[in-house]
């Protein structure tokens, strides 16, 4: 009788086992589909492989074998099971971050600036005043906004030209500007973080990105060749909450037909007129400013060319990014001390950097006499040395999940889910050696006036030498014809 109540009870734990082991794969399994990252002939000898050790484990749990037997196939069911549940894990981390890098919206920062030595500490202080804003597509915002605090007598621009200096010169109350128009302000105006004061600070929720045309979302991307424009950011913090200058401009062309990627550099002060825009021309870092629309439809304009899509990131991206696959092998053609963070020392040769390092060297200009074209030539080489070090396969096993966390937050694109998994099973699939390419457009040092500052201050930029625009043209366009 207690032989057979023993039986009974080992009965009921393997059924128990065998039901949690059918789920949790069954689970894995919808995950594995959900996502769509692993190439059909991996899931076809994966399934059967799987299928047939299932029926194996369950013959011998089930079948008159002796205890060992059982045993060892209860040890197996139970280590699949714990396997398939940390599995699942991943892949619901995976596909929730793949749902979460295509953004619809970003979260604009305004504040009200007054004068420091101002008798104004609050919003209510400025009842009747005048208030100083730009006249753009999130006028309607501000106003509602301000409107629900006081009233107040409007006096708007059409810029953020000469706003600082109204406010300065006495000739305003008060201005409202979003925070990376206020970044700016602060580089260019002499005293104004010491002049001034903030009293009232808001959000504003817009659009993240227009959309493009049909043509360009329905590229195949692991078929056709296609353009990317990498835009970083001078910021930290969440990508998705901030605009900045746009510091880093990268054109990658991507061919998938010849595994070739050409990266094409266009430096941030370089003279150009925003898209949109007339009269003044400004440099290209402040499209940052406006939008990421501002920078893709300027550098469309610049080279001819249809974007395809667009990746944004910033400061954390890449220090989180390097860190999390264990840094990058460098080889710089000089020593020098990082301008931005003097704890980086940089030797001739090759070095390896940690992400705080590879930011420092990838933001150095002040240590070459070429100023901002070398600096585009760093930013192509730690690029470079993240997607080599990522692609290879080691690697991108082995620290895919932390990868995952470490871009969480860090960077925004326009490109679905979709395309995206697409070209991760492509590259499991064919595990291809890229051919990377570098080259970058020239020009030479000028002072001038700007669109985003107007003509009370001369700002650097650089003239565009359109010889080099025009061979990156040509170049862009041989490798889109490549294959």
């Amino acid at each position: 009788m207690k032989k057979d109540k023993k039986n009974i009870v080992l009965f009921i734990i393997e059924i128990l086992f065998t039901l949690i082991f059918i789920v949790s794969f069954g689970v894995f399994g919808h995950y594995i589909f959900k996502l769509n990252v692993v190439p059909a002939k991996y899931l076809t000898w994966g399934g059967i492989a799987l299928f047939i050790v299932f029926v194996i484990l369950l013959y011998f749990l089930f079948s008159k074998n002796k205890k060992i037997t059982k045993g060892i196939a209860m040890v197996f069911i139970v280590l699949f099971s714990v396997l398939s549940i940390f599995g699942t894990k991943y892949l619901k981390n995976t596909y929730d971050f793949f749902q979460n890098t295509k953004v619809d919206y970003d979260t604009l920062t305004y504040s009200v600036l007054v004068l420091k030595d101002s008798n104004y500490n609050e919003i209510g202080n400025l009842q009747d005043k005048e208030i100083l804003y730009i006249d753009d597509e999130y006028k309607e915002d501000i106003v509602k906004e301000l409107t629900e605090k006081i009233s107040y007598e409007e006096v708007t621009f059409e810029s953020s030209a000469g706003m600082a200096e109204a406010l300065l010169d006495k000739e305003i109350d008060a201005i409202v500007l979003e925070a990376s128009y206020i970044g700016l302000i602060k580089e260019e105006v002499e005293n104004f973080d010491d002049s001034t004061k903030y009293i009232y600070t808001f959000e504003v929720k817009v659009k993240a990105h227009e959309e493009k045309n049909e043509s360009a979302s329905t590229v195949d991307i692991t078929m056709e060749p296609f353009i990317l424009y990498i835009s970083g950011i001078d910021q930290y913090g969440n990508v998705n909450s901030v605009r900045g200058r746009s510091d880093v401009n990268q054109l990658a062309i991507v061919n998938p037909k010849t595994n070739h990627i050409l990266l094409v550099n266009t430096p941030r002060d370089f003279y150009v007129q925003l898209a949109g825009t007339t009269g003044l021309r400004d440099k290209l870092t402040h499209a940052g400013i406006y939008g990421i629309d501002k920078s893709i439809k300027t550098l469309e304009n610049l080279y001819g060319v249809d974007i395809t899509h667009y990746l944004r990131v910033n400061f954390n991206t890449v220090i989180k990014v390097v860190d999390v696959i264990g840094g990058i092998d460098i080889e710089s053609d000089s020593a020098f001390t990082c301008f931005t963070d003097k704890r980086v020392h940089v030797q001739k040769g090759w070095n390896h950097f940690s992400g705080s390092q590879a930011l420092a060297y990838a933001r150095e200009r002040f240590a070459y006499t070429t100023g901002d074209h070398h600096r585009g030539a760093n930013q192509q080489q730690v690029i470079t040395a993240i997607i080599n070090k990522v692609t290879n396969s080691k690697v991108l096993i082995s620290k895919y999940n932390s990868i995952l966390s470490a871009l969480d937050g860090s960077f925004q694109t326009d490109m679905p889910m979709e395309e995206i998994t697409s070209f991760i099973r492509y590259q499991i699939d064919k595990m291809p050696a890229w051919n990377i390419e570098s080259i970058a457009v020239t020009g030479s040092g000028s002072m001038d006036y700007t669109y985003s500052m107007g003509t009370k201050i001369k700002l650097y930029v650089m003239e565009p030498n359109m010889s080099s625009v025009n061979t990156a043209k040509k170049r862009i366009n041989e490798v889109l014809n490549e294959g």
